[in-house]
């Protein structure tokens, strides 16, 4: 059994939303994890897929909360149509990893973006970076026009110890393989795409 405070290591900014959750401050969701009494959710009131703690676990929403969903653009015959500020109505090919559209208010054609499924790639509790499939129809650029993997790093810092640091370079070994098997993924799309 170790010693080690769970909390050691957390970021303050993180910190901040744990403690306001168990002080009950008004803008944390603080919904209560079962099994883990002490760690409520730290999100925002505002909607959230799942719970999730300071430590990064998660958990399903509870069935009596109310789900907040965005309405979304259907998608017909492969296509889909959404309303622009700068050109109104648009179509494009809605290609089969989409995820879809909302049907919020209306940007700028150049801004319409198709968005594949969130890979998270993460060390402990921490994100280190997260990647989608995207394809922006509507840039200039013909390249930029084909799809692409979106990649993000989240910024991640911290002192480790030496045991930590082998733990981390296991982490991003299989990242690296992740990433191998999107780019596989990629290629393939890309070149049905070419066949098009």
């Amino acid at each position: 059994m170790s010693d080690r405070d769970p909390l050691e290591g957390i970021p303050d900014a993180l910190l901040d939303w744990h403690k306001g959750a168990l002080e009950g401050d008004a803008v944390v969701c603080a919904a209560p994890q079962p099994g883990f009494p002490n760690f409520p959710c730290i999100n925002n009131r505002l909607a959230h897929a799942r719970h999730r703690d300071v430590l990064g676990r998660t958990w399903p929403l509870d069935t009596e909360e109310p789900l907040y969903v965005a309405h979304r653009v259907p998608v017909i015959d492969g296509t889909v149509t959404l309303d622009t500020s700068d050109h109104g109505p648009v179509t494009t090919q809605e290609p089969d990893w989409c995820l879809g559209h909302s049907a919020r208010a209306p940007g700028y054609r150049i801004d319409f973006t198709h968005r594949g499924a969130e890979h998270t790639f993460a060390f402990a509790s921490d994100t280190l970076l997260v990647a989608m499939l995207s394809q922006d129809p509507f840039v200039t650029d013909p390249e930029r026009r084909r799809t692409r993997l979106y990649v993000e790093q989240t910024g991640y810092s911290a002192s480790l110890d030496p045991a930590e640091v082998r733990q981390l370079a296991a982490a991003l070994t299989v990242h690296a393989m992740h990433l191998r098997t999107l780019a596989d993924q990629l290629t393939t799309l890309r070149a049905e795409e070419g066949k098009q």
